[in-house]
C-alpha cells in the first residue's frame, strides 16, 4: 500500500469514529460517584437518547431501582455506561424477569414461585402482604388475569386495590 492510501485510510477511520461517537447514547456516560453527578449525568444520558427512547429508558431505571439489592449494588452495575449500554441492559434484565402466568394454577403457582425467588430480599416480605391480597386462583378471576404476563414491580404499578397503599415499593 501507498503512503497516501495509507494516510487516506487513517482519515477515514479517524472521521469515522469522531461520527459515531458522536451518535445519540455514545458520549454521555452514567457517573454514580455522588448523588448530585448521578442525577446530572443521569439527565445528559436520557436527553442523549432518541426522543422515542427515553421513556423507556426511565422505564428501565426504575426497573432497575426496583430489583435492586443496594444503592451499592446498583451503582456498579450502571456506573459508566452509557445511554445505549443501559439501554441493553435493560433489556436483558426485562427479558429475564419471572412474570405472573395465569394459564392454569399450576402455572400461576410457578410463575409465583419465581416471582418471589427473583426478588431482592428487601422485597420478599412486601411480596408475601401482597399474596395475601390475592384470591386464591381461579380460572376467569379478573383480579388474577388482569396481571397475567406483568412483573411484580409492573404489578406494583398498577395496583388497583381497595388498599391504597402500595407495599411493594415500600422498603423493608
Amino acid at each position: 500500500m501507498s503512503r497516501s492510501h495509507l494516510m487516506k485510510l487513517a482519515a477515514s477511520l479517524l472521521i469515522s469514529a469522531v461520527l459515531l461517537s458522536a451518535l445519540p447514547g455514545c458520549t454521555k456516560r452514567l457517573d454514580t460517584s455522588n448523588e448530585d453527578k448521578y442525577y446530572k449525568t443521569l439527565t445528559e444520558v436520557m436527553t442523549s437518547l432518541p426522543a422515542s427512547k427515553q421513556r423507556e429508558f426511565d422505564e428501565g431505571m426504575a426497573m432497575i431501582w426496583f430489583y435492586s439489592e443496594s444503592d451499592a449494588a446498583t451503582n456498579a452495575m450502571i456506573d459508566g455506561k452509557s445511554g445505549r449500554e443501559l439501554l441493553k441492559l435493560m433489556d436483558e434484565m426485562k427479558a429475564s424477569l419471572p412474570k405472573l402466568d395465569a394459564s392454569s394454577k399450576e402455572a400461576y403457582e410457578a410463575s409465583l414461585a419465581k416471582m418471589k425467588a427473583g426478588l431482592p430480599a428487601s422485597k420478599v416480605t412486601s411480596f408475601n402482604d401482597w399474596l395475601k391480597e390475592m384470591p386464591a386462583y381461579r380460572k376467569g378471576n379478573q383480579k388474577i388475569e388482569s396481571l397475567d404476563g406483568l412483573t411484580f414491580q409492573k404489578i406494583v404499578e398498577n395496583r388497583d386495590f381497595v388498599n391504597s397503599q402500595n407495599p411493594g415499593v415500600q422498603q423493608q
